[in-house]
């Protein structure tokens, strides 16, 4: 008897399969329907319309294409390119809060490819361009950003070049190291200035401290000493202020006058020279499979080891330590 009702119960649900899928035993109890969808063309297929819609632009129809590999074809020949080529078109459409999804599951599900550092590199150009759902801040007042993105891209970019120091990207990473290490600089010296201009003459020098003390290798060191001798001198700290007059004279003699008095650069804007991330040129992100095309020309020997060495040697502050380090020196 049992058996007959089993029979019966197979064949109830057997009733319920349609010709493109099946029901599910929601479904059958009429709630809402479900139904397994299959792949209408073959992994190659796919792949190859994915091609052509990356060759004429057509990011939307690549990006479809790409993740009908990665759902019918998971363990399909094409599924580790076709991740790879849609981080590429996700960037493209700039859709970069699915682009940090896609480069964290490459980095999960491959963590042996030859193409782990293009993930990081695309993973780091992502977050360098700040939140995935706010505008991208290569052309924001420095002030007004948000630096934890830069923090992530920071890191980002020193595990390719620490892990994969040979890589075609390395160089470019190592640039955009140096850019994002001089912005912090400069971020902590725009308060610097403002401060400057209200004759907060103790919070200014602070700043200019923390930027003399742990970002030494940027370009606006030379400033923070200057504003550390201007700063002490109004206090009326005149041997500490003749210190920093003496650190400008033998390595940045442009900031002081014929009188030996701290001349200060335009206050109103980054100038002599410093250059942000808005101002600096970096390599253009490409497929994958395309290789990398550098926008200040080719670096090669001794000038490719010099960059790669230079931002090898940056570190930054992480945010709890930069809020402790804050605390101390107010």
């Amino acid at each position: 008897m049992k058996s007959l009702q089993l029979k019966l119960i197979v064949a109830i649900i057997a009733s319920t399969m349609t010709v493109t899928g099946c029901t599910t035993l929601k479904e059958a109890v009429g709630k809402k329907k479900e139904v397994i969808v299959t792949a209408e063309k073959s992994d190659v297929q796919y792949y190859e319309d994915a091609q052509n819609a990356l060759d004429k632009g057509r990011n939307r129809d690549a990006i479809t294409a790409l993740t009908n590999i990665r759902t019918f074809y998971p363990t399909g020949r094409y599924a580790e390119q076709a991740l790879l080529d849609l981080m590429y078109a996700q960037y493209q459409a700039k859709d970069f809060e699915a682009v940090a999804q896609s480069t964290a599951e490459f980095i999960r599900s491959y963590p042996t490819s030859r193409h782990i550092d293009y993930a990081l590199y695309v993973q780091g150009v992502t977050h360098m361009g700040g939140s995935p759902k706010a505008p991208r801040l290569f052309h924001m007042d420095q002030s007004q950003r948000d630096i934890s993105w830069l923090y992530l891209a920071f890191n980002d970019f020193q595990a390719l070049i620490n892990h994969f120091p040979n890589s075609q990207y390395a160089p470019d990473a190592a640039q955009r190291m140096i850019a994002i290490y001089n912005d912090f600089a400069e971020h902590e010296l725009v308060a610097a200035r403002w401060y400057l201009k209200r004759h907060a003459y103790l919070a200014a020098a602070n700043r200019a401290k923390w930027v003399f003390q742990y970002y030494p290798q940027s370009q606006s060191t030379p400033e923070a000493i200057a504003i550390l001798a201007y700063s002490h001198e109004k206090l009326g700290l005149t041997s500490t202020a003749n210190q920093y007059k003496t650190l400008l004279q033998i390595n940045h003699p442009q900031y002081l006058t014929d009188n030996n008095e701290v001349r200060l650069p335009n206050q109103g804007a980054s100038s002599w020279g410093k250059k942000t991330l808005s101002m600096v040129s970096f390599g253009k992100l490409g497929r994958s499979k395309d290789g990398f095309k550098t926008a200040t020309g080719t670096f090669t020997g001794a000038t490719r080891t010099q960059v790669i060495r230079q931002a090898a040697d940056l570190t930054l502050l992480n945010q709890n330590q930069s809020r402790q380090v804050d605390e101390t020196m107010h």
